[in-house]
């Protein structure tokens, strides 16, 4: 491919869009400098091609073949950095889990990915006791543990054993060579593979090179978990293939962002819309200018604070819109941006609205955002072991998003609402079925509808919501219910609210009305588990 930065004229890897070739210069050319420092240490480049090759090594001898999948539900740490590599140094596919998911929801992905390894950090071995995914067969666990083995089929490995062994010569691969298998958060229904190549993955990152003047002496500032696309593309891998310093963090912290920034000397980052507004709302300091932090990229950005938001810390504000699909699609181009827009559609990819019937819509008439590639693998390849899905996705030769929006006489795009049936809360999309399953299993209800409920902060962010049925003829205990949910269900993914209901709004096919639960929003009789004191744990 020909595009490449005009920016970094002295870093910038310029050879095949391969990661693993990309990751070898790195370390040919860089050696001795610091690729990534975490909470936990630092590796340098040579440090990193090094931990890979001794992943990859290790799992050739377990019989890992080029193109097998194996799945990763690791701290984002060096741990995982080694592991995410090492699986693309043998030719593998990494298939990246949320650390939230258990129960169902981890046996799906497991299952579906048809994964035979699953690299896992200790304090999450427990869980596969409560799970059956017959084709999983080895376990290479991060950490300590004191479990021999979560059960008589799997073997257990130490992530230690792996990265202390010999390295091995990375396994040659091509542009159209999978590199991930990325799951989304099942919108429509179950969560689905979207399948990328090295080619799709590097497109990923060329807007951010192209567009955000990225210079030599940069550092990426990273608090988004390896799982989720900005942490591991827009941040990490940018990050190496500019040749750049990445500073990694596994979570946002509103008391420490500042003061860590300015300590690592971190000069851009990518956010959320709440952390936006945690950081807007501490009290005014005249260090609120001392640090280095020149840009940031993200979504959901209050508009009505944006432009004060960015006079007040001296930081640019990028919104974006992307998808596990598609990578970033707007919001990274040359020339202005308009505050409240999700900004233009980015060189790789074409964007328009249409109505039901496939037809393009005219400016500032709301309908579908669909989307295609201006050039072969700009974005995902389909759906992992789901080509009725991926059909369905791209008929009409568009790739269907299933968000609603539309587009000013300009081209900036307006992201309205969704058709997706999904809640989004604090930047992860979660599926409404998997909370709906969840709750009927838990609470033993045959009726229950899972919605978004917009709270306060900007009136962009929501809250998940549940209203149910209630079969038993003694009341609810609320309280013990949020328990239950809270021990049974990722962390994210537990309602904040529950109602209780005589009957859900149905349509003539039985498929509940959830706009009319929405519109309603958190009601009298809702039950607020905030309000109890009632908060998931981390285990």
């Amino acid at each position: 491919m020909s595009f490449q930065p005009a920016g970094l004229d002295t870093r910038a890897y310029r050879g095949e869009w391969v990661i693993t070739s990309m990751l070898a210069d790195r370390a040919e050319r860089f050696a001795d400098e610091i690729a990534v420092e975490s909470k936990t240490g630092a590796v340098s480049y040579a440090e990193l091609v090094e931990r890979a090759a001794s992943v990859a090594r290790y799992l050739r001898d377990l019989g890992v073949e080029p193109g097998d999948r194996v799945a990763t539900m690791l701290l984002s740490d060096l741990n995982y950095l080694a592991a995410w590599h090492g699986i693309l140094w043998c030719g593998a596919v990494d298939v990246p889990i949320n650390v939230e998911y258990k129960g169902m929801f981890l046996e799906f992905l497991l299952k579906d990915s048809q994964v035979e390894v699953l690299v896992i950090d200790a304090r999450w071995l427990p869980r596969l006791t409560e799970i059956d995914v017959p084709a999983l067969r080895h376990i290479i666990v991060a950490g300590s543990s004191e479990l021999d083995s979560p059960g008589s089929r799997l073997v257990v490995h130490s992530l230690a054993d792996a990265l202390s062994g010999p390295g091995v010569a990375r396994t040659p691969r091509g542009e159209l060579d999978p590199t991930y298998v990325i799951y989304t958060s099942g919108t429509t229904g179950s969560p689905k593979g979207a399948m990328h190549n090295n080619r799709s993955s590097v497109h990923y990152l060329m807007p951010f090179l192209e567009c955000l003047g990225i210079r030599n002496d940069d550092v990426c500032y990273s608090m988004f978990p390896l799982y989720h696309q900005t942490g591991r593309s827009a941040c990490t891998s940018t990050s190496l293939w500019a040749g750049n310093r990445l500073v990694l963090r596994d979570r946002f912290s509103t008391s420490e962002f500042w003061r860590d920034i300015a300590t690592t000397g971190s000069t851009w980052t990518g956010y959320h819309g709440a952390a936006l507004l945690f950081l807007w709302h501490q009290e005014p300091s005249d260090r609120d200018r001392e640090h280095r932090l020149r840009f940031a990229v993200g979504a959901s950005a209050p508009k009505e604070i944006f432009e004060a938001w960015e006079d007040r810390f001296g930081v640019r504000l990028y919104e974006v819109f992307g998808m596990t699909e598609l990578g970033v699609g707007t919001g990274l181009t040359d020339g202005p941006r308009k505050v409240g827009t999700l900004g233009r559609a980015c060189r790789q990819i074409e964007l328009e609205i249409h109505d039901e019937a496939g037809d393009e819509l005219p400016a500032f008439e709301v309908g579908e955002a669909v989307w295609r590639p201006r050039y072969p693998d700009a974005i995902f390849q389909g759906y992992w072991n789901n080509a009725e899905a991926t059909i369905e996705a791209w008929r009409d030769l568009w790739f269907h998003s299933g968000d609603a929006g539309y587009l000013d006489d300009d081209g900036f795009f307006v992201l309205s609402d969704r058709i997706k049936d999904s809640i989004r809360r604090r930047g992860e999309n979660i599926s409404s079925r998997l909370v709906e399953e969840a709750v009927r299993r838990v609470l033993d209800v045959a009726e229950c509808a899972a919605y978004p409920a917009f709270v306060e902060i900007g009136g962009s962010e929501q809250e998940v919501m549940i209203a149910l049925v209630w079969p038993g003829e003694e009341p609810l205990d609320v309280a013990d219910a949020f328990r239950r949910l809270c021990d049974a269900m990722p962390r994210h993914a537990v309602p904040r609210y529950l109602r209780i209901v005589d009957q859900l709004p149905y349509t003539a096919t039985q498929r509940a009305r959830k706009f009319i639960l929405r519109d309603e929003g958190v009601t009298a009789d809702s039950h607020d588990r905030v309000a109890l004191g009632i908060e998931p744990g981390r285990g």
